[in-house]
């Protein structure tokens, strides 16, 4: 039987219900709720979840932290600080706080923290990495004086000084590598060198190379020690100044070789231990250690070359795990200490790596949202309660090491002093906060659904809407007779921001700007798309659907620019090549593996001139509107890339250009950056007051043009 079910059939049914049966619903049902929307009694909260709401539980989680966390030196016996780190002796250790500023728990912690400024544009995370970071390279040449010259040194320090361990040396390589690629200037290449030299060099292997352990076992590989371990390697390949392919070499063969022992193909998950030379190998699937796993898979991706020979064989493994873990989630959205056995307590250092890493596959494409996005989002929801109001994380495993008996790990004890909990927690919140960014989340029957477009409707049961929004116009609908030109406008955000609503307090000029015409002789269709770049408004098809409905005496104004920088072929993946030439290059796509020919800015805006052009249209370019970004007292331009570029392509097909972004820059440098600043929401996006500006600079530069009769349909 067919059991479709729509709002329309549903309200129906709720309406000629019999007296009698309506009757006994309400014994049920004291609120006369149809059954169908009664709520269940969520364990966790469900459903709605908001930027603002994710930011808070990192930042409670960030205060708690940073005020556990001081970077001095102290004197051991007095408690007195030491700030001349030359008078550093043996006496001196770095002040106690309640967690290690160099322990691998920490090195996650930094990671997160890295990439949580990325993703909120708040500096305090970033600075507090950074800040520990400078601190920890000014005193360790002085703790290392001291260690060799007496052998005494704060056990802290020697951890960093002489590391024996991946434990003690990965995860930290690691986050340093990062901050060195974004900040040059920073002093770690000492500190970066000396972990890494014991990870390639001194960190004990089988003999085909696998990092291992003698502990509890002779030649014993443990899971954890893939995310100890691979992560650094991998991204020495991107740190090291010839991009060694030697340690993208060696990453890629850890992870194969680990996988090949650990890795269950009936479950989808790691076992936490190996033993070489044992007949038997017992699957015990610590939570923790398949989240070490999986963020090492993650890792890796991220720091691969996007066409690297075996990358597909690691995402390929990578998503067989994912699909395993997913399977595992519990009803109120943690994992279990051991995978596998709900007999074992809800662990949350393990379910917020699980978060991050589901997110992150969403958001970088190797995964679909509508699978995987409500599985993050309740995971997320179920961690954010472990967060106490001190911004403590509850419920982490403490320490574990390896046993092949499920005592073992069914009965390790938790603490929110377990540093293991804070980096995953915050990672897994700016991952969630990405993803709230880049899908459109919805109740759909009360369930949560992930969309790929906005779904702009209230109703509680809805059919899928195919993405054009209520205030989208489908090209060439308002024109009211044959003889009646249309002003087509198309390009990014700040032309067009979102559905037009200026709900977030961002407005695109191309949103008023009718107002400067004479609409009952010319219409004016705004066609832009957030986002878009000239190359992916055009290979997205949206150029597609804008050129049939172009005729003769019609105008086309082109803006782009601001997006057209960036990665060719990861992430969001629009940029163009450099400048206004034929020249093009071919990227392999991280979202499908496929290759794309990616042509010059210029070409793309070739395209819309020449084809619109062919229609009979008149064609205006505009450089971009600028960022609110100044040197003294004037405003960067974009006078030598998107500017000139749009010029000479103009000149060139015949086309008219205004130089917005010039024109607007004049207006705010009147007014002073201080002023200016009123005027943006962030570095690019504008308020309604900037989008205003922004459209009187395009209509004066109209009134400019010489020999362009869109002039006449200008308000006088």
């Amino acid at each position: 039987m067919n059991y479709r079910l729509t709002v329309s059939t549903l309200l129906l049914a709720v309406i000629l219900l019999p007296v009698n049966a309506q009757k006994k619903s309400t014994k049920i049902n004291d609120s006369n709720t149809p059954l169908h929307f009664l709520q269940p009694s969520y364990p966790v909260p469900y459903g709605k979840l908001t930027v603002a709401g994710v930011k808070a539980d990192i930042d409670r989680v960030f205060n708690y932290i940073d005020a556990e966390t001081p970077a001095r030196v102290v004197n051991r016996k007095t408690g007195k600080e030491i700030t001349d780190y030359t008078l550093i002796d043996a006496d001196a250790q770095l002040e106690r706080g309640s967690f290690r500023l160099a322990s691998y728990e920490w090195g996650v912690t930094y990671s997160a923290l890295l990439d949580a400024a990325d993703v909120t544009g708040d500096s305090r995370y970033s600075k507090y990495v950074i800040n520990r970071f400078r601190f920890l390279a000014k005193v360790a040449p002085q703790f290392k004086r001291e260690y060799y010259e007496t052998g005494i040194v704060d056990p802290q320090m020697k951890q960093i000084i002489t590391p024996q361990a991946l434990d003690d040396a990965g995860a930290v390589c690691a986050a340093m590598m990062k901050a060195q690629i974004a900040d040059h200037s920073l002093p770690l290449k000492e500190l970066i060198d000396n972990y890494f030299n014991f990870i390639m060099y001194h960190q004990y292997r089988l003999s085909d190379g696998t990092f291992a352990r003698n502990r509890p076992q002779l030649n014993t590989l443990w899971t954890d020690d893939m995310f100890m371990g691979i992560p650094a390697v991998a991204w020495m390949g991107r740190y090291a100044s010839d991009y060694n392919s030697k340690y993208q070499a060696d990453a890629v063969r850890q992870y194969l070789q680990f996988s090949e022992r650990m890795f269950i193909p009936e479950t989808g998950l790691f076992r936490h231990g190996w033993v070489e030379g044992s007949s038997e190998h017992p699957a015990f699937c610590w939570a923790r250690a398949n989240g070490w796993a999986l963020l090492s898979a993650c890792e890796l991706l991220d720091a691969l070359p996007t066409d690297y020979p075996e990358r597909s064989k690691i995402l390929e493994l990578f998503k067989k795990h994912l699909r395993g873990i997913a399977a595992y989630q519990s009803s109120n959205g943690l994992w279990h200490q051991l995978l596998d056995r709900n007999d074992t307590y809800l662990e949350t250092s393990a379910s917020a790596i699980y978060v991050y890493c589901i997110a992150h596959a969403i958001n970088k494409g190797w995964v679909d949202a509508v699978a995987y996005g409500p599985v993050a989002q309740l995971g997320w929801q179920a961690v954010a309660q472990n967060i106490n109001d001190k911004g403590q994380v509850e419920g982490t495993c403490v320490g574990t090491g390896m046993a092949f008996d499920p005592a073992y790990y069914s009965y390790r004890p938790v603490s929110v002093y377990a540093a293991h909990g804070y980096g995953p927690v915050i990672w897994a919140g700016a991952e969630m906060i990405r993803l709230l960014t880049n899908t459109y989340p919805k109740m759909n029957d009360s369930a949560v659904q992930y969309y790929t477009l906005p779904q702009k409707t209230s109703a509680p049961i809805f059919e899928a809407e195919n993405g054009r929004r209520p205030k989208d116009v489908v090209p060439g609908s308002t024109r009211k007779s044959k003889n009646f030109p249309l002003v087509f406008l198309i390009g990014d955000s700040t032309v067009k921001c979102g559905d037009e609503s200026g709900s977030d307090g961002r407005w695109g000029w191309g949103t008023f700007f009718n107002s400067y015409f004479d609409t009952i002789r010319i219409g004016i269709e705004n066609h832009a798309l957030g986002g878009r770049s000239s190359r992916t408004y055009y290979t997205e098809r949206l150029w597609d659907k804008v050129l049939p409905a172009i005729q003769k005496g019609d105008y086309l104004l082109i803006d782009f620019g601001h997006n057209d920088g960036g990665p060719f072929n990861t992430g969001r993946a629009r940029a163009s090549l450099e400048g206004d030439g034929e020249n093009s290059k071919t990227f392999i796509m991280e979202r499908n593996g496929g290759p794309e020919n990616v042509y010059s800015f210029g070409h793309y805006l070739r395209i819309f001139i020449r084809q619109a052009k062919a229609k009979g249209a008149t064609v205006i370019v505009l450089s971009h509107t600028p960022g609110n970004t100044w040197v003294g007292d004037k405003m960067v331009r974009c006078s030598d890339t998107y500017a000139k570029w749009d010029k000479e392509v103009a000149n060139k097909e015949g086309a008219f250009f205004i130089d917005l972004n010039n024109l607007t820059a004049l207006k705010f440098e009147a007014m002073g950056e201080k002023k200016t600043a009123t005027y943006y929401v962030d570095r690019v996006h504008n308020t309604k007051a900037g989008a205003l500006l922004n459209g009187q600079s395009v209509a004066d530069g109209i009134r400019d043009l010489q020999g362009c009769d869109l002039k006449k349909y200008l308000k006088q």
